[in-house]
């Protein structure tokens, strides 16, 4: 009865959640997940299954957690001599055993005779819970129903290891704690106790103490962006925003390292080149930062002549105003300066902070009129 009632509330949810989408497909690009958006099927299936691997890995070794692993982060199996292709064929015959072991496994009856008293029902029992807890929950961010948003990302796997935790606490009861006529001494069974509560402290501390450290990571952006930029540098995203975090605290040099690579308009579009454009200013380096700027405004054309879903007329001019701005602030003087703030209200007359640049050097200008006033 538990289970129906589950049942129909899961699919309540996904009717609202269906309804609230309505009927246009998710606006997904190619750079959130490389993997299922490829276009060479062997690419495509290896790939995805590398990162469940990959997860597996995560489950048992939380080492590498970061927020975001779009576009470079992993690269594509993309032939048969990698070397991570015998991983993918050691999952799938991982998962064959344990299908087989599930539906086609010894009997009841057969495990009776051999004197070990329900091992086939507590294996199929192991088993049928671990796929249960970990498949259904992770089934639908696994690229096998629909091609998702991403390639890979820690939250998905944070209901599916209510298995991993299930199986483990499963296994420890049956090794640690034999059924009524197991034959083992009494004194090897007494060592592995010994033997398997200090591995499962030792687990539990190493566990807590990442959980610590995970904790004090999503405290604060910074923390995060920067702890993910250490865990995995080559993605775009984590770049931007580690460097954004970092000048916000004006650590202009090492903010100037992270963005470095995504400087440049043609790498990862306009948006990074205005971030990295006013750290290059906060460093006093603004022959450098105003041939990126120009560049930036030709890419922002060519998308306006382009169009696109995600390059409408309203996010290009923020952007482009953002970029005068930018250019206003390595102008040399007032009256170039004057003019690039107030092109940037122009473009974008609902950007704030381009609004203040402006009033701030209107401000300014006055202030210096009056001083010369009474000259």
């Amino acid at each position: 009865r538990r289970t129906v009632i589950l049942a129909l509330q899961t699919v309540l949810v996904c009717g609202s959640r269906y309804y609230l989408n309505g009927e246009t497909s998710p606006d997904f690009i190619y750079n959130q997940n490389p993997a299922g958006f490829s276009a060479n099927r062997f690419t495509r299936v290896f790939s995805v299954n590398w990162v469940y691997c990959l997860y597996i890995r995560d489950a048992m070794y939380p080492r590498f957690l970061a927020p975001d692993w779009s576009g470079r982060s992993i690269d594509l199996i993309e032939s048969p001599g990698d070397v991570r292709v015998i991983w993918v064929l050691l999952l799938w015959a991982f998962v064959a055993y344990c299908t087989w072991s599930i539906f086609m496994g010894p009997s009841d009856k057969r495990a009776t005779t051999n004197g070990v008293a329900n091992a086939a029902e507590v294996r199929r029992t192991v088993l049928l819970s671990f796929w249960a807890f970990t498949m259904a929950p992770f089934l639908l961010s696994s690229n096998i129903l629909v091609v998702v948003g991403l390639m890979k990302a820690d939250r998905v796997i944070y209901l599916p290891l209510m298995g991993f935790c299930l199986l483990e606490a499963l296994l420890f009861k049956q090794v640690l704690f034999p059924k009524p006529g197991d034959h083992r001494k009494s004194s090897s069974l007494v060592l592995g106790r010994m033997i398997g509560y200090a591995l499962f402290l030792l687990q539990i501390y190493l566990f807590c103490r990442k959980l610590h450290e995970r904790n004090l990571a999503w405290s604060h952006p910074l923390n995060l962006w920067v702890s993910a930029y250490r865990v995995n540098s080559r993605s775009y995203h984590t770049k931007y925003n580690c460097g954004y975090e970092l000048a916000q605290k004006e650590r202009y040099a090492e903010a100037e390292l992270a963005l470095r690579p995504i400087g440049s308009a043609t790498v990862d579009g306009p948006t990074n080149t205005f971030v990295y454009a006013m750290v290059l200013y906060n460093l006093r380096r603004c022959d450098e930062a105003l041939p990126l700027i120009d560049e930036a405004l030709d890419v922002i054309e060519q998308k306006k002549l382009d169009g696109g879903v995600r390059d409408d007329y309203k996010s290009l001019a923020r952007v482009e105003s953002n970029l005068k701005v930018s250019k206003g602030f390595c102008s040399e003087t007032i009256p170039e300066k004057g003019h690039w703030f107030y092109d940037a209200v122009q473009t974008d007359q609902t950007n704030e902070y381009a609004i203040q640049q402006a009033t701030a050097l209107a401000k300014e200008i006055e202030r210096i009129k009056q001083i010369q006033g009474h000259l």
